[in-house]
């Protein structure tokens, strides 16, 4: 049986937030039933409008803001931040990745909102922190998760041109960071009655995603280097193209218990007497020298056939999908990867949230508000007179 409205249902967030970290976390939790109001500055958040998407909707901000309400604010006007902060105490979390320097410009910090509202959960996003050399650090996920985390410098093969971070990726990482404090500060709540301050930042984020490879650097000073494809200690753990150009990859380990079913299935049982490959030491001596062979061997049949083959045997696998394959995937379509939204002449394709609640009602809840497009019903409700609300129209303290 599931709670009425969801799980966060009764929770009021105000996203104070640009971009895509922090308004995609703010996105999960209207997806949870989380009454999300959406403060944009005059202009609009940076991030609408980036897409261009001439025949519907922008995609991008229609996934990272779903199902909120939209107030715009001029928060350089002290009308306006009598607005934002009338709203915040109405709150239960408040979400920015405003610097230091503009929360304390715009009256946003923790200390300022939560003056008299010891309940709010104040949570803040930075590149880098919010102490240290470079808490001033303006930052994108592409510099402070990909970049100064770690994250590109292992990646790829040595000697190669580093290989991009894709758009967003490391921000929807951060994002599940920053639900999951939110997520746990609500509960702290329920046992002490008192909110707090959050900090989420994209690099630490960034190292926990890297943690595997940081921890055995932190306790033998090893720092793992990227390698080449072939530099491996077997093949059981590498990647290779197949026949029709598309690529596999196989994870097995400890490989020694799936060598044999691996000599059998590409047809290669002479391996298994093999003085060269009998053990797992002597075929790591040689891993470069088996892994061209195993290219040769790849190189006749094609991605399916291999899959197949695997399955049969019972190996670990996967197929390197391209975007295209991911989406059409039938396994995306029995996790409900994705889902509509039906707001729109025709229904809006997007992606869900990585996680199922059984029983939980969790769901997109709609579209993502027009600039502004519910000011005048939110200020209302944290009890502006229509006189008053008129006022901060005509001043355009609020649009």
């Amino acid at each position: 049986m599931s709670y009425p409205g969801g799980p966060l249902a009764g929770i009021r967030v105000l996203d104070a937030a640009g971009m895509i970290a922090a308004p995609s976390a703010c996105a999960l939790m209207a997806d949870m039933g989380a009454d999300v109001i959406k403060l944009e500055p005059p202009h609009g958040d940076l991030l609408r409008g980036l897409i261009e998407f001439p025949d519907g909707p922008d995609p991008w901000w229609e996934l990272d803001n779903r199902g909120k309400r939209g107030i715009a604010i001029d928060l350089s006007k002290v009308k306006g931040r009598a607005a934002a902060h009338a709203i915040a105490k109405s709150c239960d979390v408040f979400v920015t990745n405003f610097t230091k320097e503009r929360q304390q410009r715009f009256e946003l910090t923790p200390d300022d909102l939560r003056k008299n509202h010891v309940e709010l959960i104040h949570t803040t996003l930075t590149g880098y922190g919010s102490t240290g050399p470079d808490q001033s650090r303006l930052a994108f996920d592409h510099t402070a998760f990909f970049s100064r985390g770690g994250v590109l410098d292992i990646m790829g093969e040595p000697g190669q041109t580093i290989p991009a971070g894709r758009a967003g990726q490391g921000d929807h990482t951060t994002s599940l960071a920053i639900l999951s404090s939110v997520l746990l500060a609500l509960r702290e709540r329920d046992l002490t009655g008192i909110g707090q301050a959050i900090e989420i930042a994209l690099m630490q984020t960034a190292m926990w995603t890297l943690a595997s490879d940081l921890s055995l650097a932190l306790a033998t000073g090893e720092i793992p280097e990227p390698r080449l494809r072939i530099e491996t200690p077997s093949p059981l753990v590498g990647r290779f193209k197949c026949a029709d150009d598309r690529w596999i990859m196989l994870t097995m380990a400890p490989e020694g218990r799936y060598w044999e079913r691996f000599c059998k299935a590409i047809g290669k049982t002479e391996w298994l007497s093999d003085p060269r490959f009998i053990y797992s030491e002597s075929r790591a001596e040689r891993g470069a020298e088996l892994m061209l062979m195993c290219d040769e061997v790849f190189s006749h049949k094609d991605r399916d056939t291999w899959g197949h083959l695997f399955d049969e045997a019972q190996l670990i696998w996967g197929a390197v999908h391209s975007l295209s394959e991911v989406i059409n995937d039938p396994q995306a379509e029995a996790l409900e990867a994705f889902v509509d939204i039906n707001d729109f002449e025709e229904p809006l394709r997007t992606v869900a949230g990585p996680f199922h609640l059984a029983g939980s009602d969790i769901r997109v809840r709609g579209r993502a508000p027009n600039h502004g497009e519910h000011t005048q019903d939110i200020l209302l409700e944290v009890g502006f007179t229509e006189q008053q609300v008129d006022d901060l129209f005509e001043s355009k303290s609020v649009s």
